[in-house]
């Protein structure tokens, strides 16, 4: 679809719930939780493009194109569309560019596009690249898990981080094109109900993203985990609980 083959798995039946992965890993960010949602749902997780299973042509994409386009692909009209990290923030995205193909949005320690959040020092920026500019991966890795992972990294993050283009480079031409008009600019047009779960020990320019899109979106509401930005895998029965009490509530009927 759209040039790229996306990777995917689905179980359940009755109202559709997409999930979206986010940059430190693939769609087993998801593991934990997948199985518990398709008692009650339709779920669907999937790799982003050039992430895991999912390749793509040498050619710019829209992830949240990406994802609107997986809809089309399953023949799911709506969805509740829930993002990790940057899988919120394609959620979020896609939530805004096709309304009508979402019933509900949730962002678990969620990005937003055109808010200006820095989560690196310029040690850690430098550091990060020089350990890719020596093909050093197991250090940029280390980096990433200094600001992501405060809590500790195991070796099933390694893994994870391995499935991303950090690991593994998009080819030559390809790249993710940013929203026309971000999302942070149009939080006001964001009808969904929305469940933005942050992270405590997240950067704080992301710490404020939950409150921010709570206090701007229409139906939208925001819960604190004592968690980092792993929150799928470090709270998987808390998120799952969160997760399944939101979705059930606002539901189509």
């Amino acid at each position: 679809m759209n040039g790229a083959r996306l990777w995917y798995e689905e179980a359940g039946a009755g109202a559709a719930v997409v999930l979206v992965h986010g940059g430190l890993g693939d769609a087993r960010l998801w593991e934990p939780e997948f199985p518990a949602l398709a008692e009650r749902f339709r779920t669907i997780r999937y790799d982003l493009r050039f992430y895991g299973r999912s390749t793509g042509p040498a050619a710019p994409f829209s992830h949240a194109t990406d994802l609107v386009a997986l809809l089309d692909e399953l023949d799911v009209a709506r969805a509740a569309l829930v993002g990790l990290s940057f899988g919120g923030l394609v959620a979020i995205d896609a939530a805004l560019a096709a309304p009508e193909r979402c019933w509900a949005v949730v962002g678990v320690a969620s990005a937003l596009s055109g808010h200006d959040a820095e989560a690196y020092t310029e040690e850690q920026d430098a550091a990060y690249e020089a350990a890719v500019a020596d093909g050093d991966l197991d250090r940029a890795m280390d980096v990433d898990f200094e600001v992501w992972a405060p809590l500790g990294a195991d070796e099933r993050m390694r893994e994870l981080w391995r499935a991303t283009p950090d690991a593994d480079p998009l080819p030559p031409g390809a790249g993710a094109r940013a929203a026309a008009a971000p999302a942070r600019l149009r939080l006001s047009e964001l009808a969904a109900p929305t469940l933005m779960l942050t992270a405590r020990h997240d950067p704080p320019d992301f710490r404020e993203i939950g409150a921010l899109v709570a206090r701007e979106a229409p139906s939208a509401r925001t819960i604190e985990l004592d968690s980092d930005h792993y929150a799928t895998l470090r709270e998987p029965e808390l998120v799952t609980r969160l997760l399944v009490e939101f979705l059930e509530e606002v539901r189509p009927r």
